[in-house]
């Protein structure tokens, strides 16, 4: 295009040369960006492109929440391949019955599996020092290793990983840790680690019971790790 008179002077374009809607009038992406997603950041004042992939992960997303309420059984499921690896969070978990045990059993092929092949084993450190228990072959793996109290306000919160529950190469396993207060109102923390030996069949959720009685509160919340 000819120009009448000068020619303008070119211009670097500014922060307030953009309009907002240049963003936000774009469609809105509605969940976590694949790792083939690309962001668009200043590398020392140098406008460079980033994929999602290089982002650090780690990242929590909420699948379900339950919430217990006198129940003999909690079945959390929803684990597939959306996710490699999952993670539930129990918070405040109050049994109905004093000095009870938390126990699980993995949920595969539609079901709570209890045949004989938990293999288990828990750690535990308190004020009186540290002790532990293990079993082969049970019908369903002890989660903490004591006894819950089920005074008022006493419970018990934990964390569970679950790695890679939907391939079918490896044994399914479940990785925890949790604290109490226990029927004595004594402080106890321990780790937990447990397996299935019969099959390679692939996890798709787990169910939560005690020994004794209900479940009588807490809050179980299901997480994909991405």
């Amino acid at each position: 295009m000819a120009y009448i008179g000068n020619r303008p002077a070119n211009k670097a374009v500014v922060a307030g040369d953009l309009d907002p809607a240049v963003i936000t009038g774009q469609t809105a992406l509605a969940e976590s960006p694949a790792d083939t997603d690309e962001f668009l950041i200043s590398d020392a004042g140098v406008l460079k492109r980033l994929d999602a992939s290089h982002i650090g992960g780690g990242s929590l997303n909420l699948i379900s929440t339950t919430t217990a309420s006198g129940d003999s059984t909690i079945d959390i499921t929803g684990m597939d391949s959306t996710y490699k690896n999952y993670k539930i969070i129990i918070a405040n978990m109050h049994p109905a019955v004093d000095a009870g045990v938390l126990n699980v059993q993995y949920i595969m092929g539609g079901s709570a599996q209890s045949g004989s092949y938990y293999n288990y084993y828990n750690h535990l450190g308190y004020t009186g020092g540290y002790a532990y228990n293990a079993s082969q072959d049970a019908t369903m793996a002890k989660l903490v290793y004591g006894s819950i109290g089920n005074a008022n306000d006493e419970s018990m919160s934990a964390e569970i990983f679950i790695p890679n529950p939907s391939e079918t190469t490896f044994r399914k396993m479940i990785i925890a840790q949790y604290g109490y207060v226990d029927n004595d109102a004594h402080t106890r923390v321990g780790q937990h680690m447990s397996h299935w030996e019969n099959s390679t069949v692939a996890l798709t959720g787990l169910r939560f019971l005690m020994n004794s009685g209900t479940i009588d509160g807490g809050i179980f919340k299901l997480y994909g790790i991405s």
